[in-house]
């Protein structure tokens, strides 16, 4: 599972379910319901209007080694709109392609 720490201050890129970028944020914590806060969003309006003026939820976020899907959440919180997105699955991190070894066939 991927830590806290780990996503903390990672650029991330929100898209809409057909893959055209949304906007680019910076990761600035996971909540304690696992969620992912988005601090530093570059385009706020176009967010308002995929999620008010087309009342759309899902997004694909891309992490730098990562892409999920989740569902994009907003709310006033002391005087400025914040985002967050929903994970449909947790986080996992695999190692690199080759860092796994499974265990060799028995002979027959």
């Amino acid at each position: 599972m991927v830590g806290r720490s780990t996503l903390e201050g990672q650029d991330v890129r929100v898209l809409d379910t057909d893959g055209t970028p949304l906007t680019s944020a910076v990761a600035a914590s996971v909540g304690a319901d696992g969620a992912i806060i988005l601090d530093e969003v570059d385009e706020p309006g176009t967010l308002v209007h995929y999620y008010f003026g087309r009342g759309e939820r899902m997004v694909v976020m891309e992490l730098p080694e990562l892409t999920v899907e989740g569902t994009l959440e907003t709310w006033w919180l002391g005087g400025e709109r914040t985002w967050q997105i929903y994970l449909d699955h947790p986080l996992v991190m695999l190692g690199p392609v080759g860092s796994a070894h499974p265990e060799p066939a028995s002979s027959r």
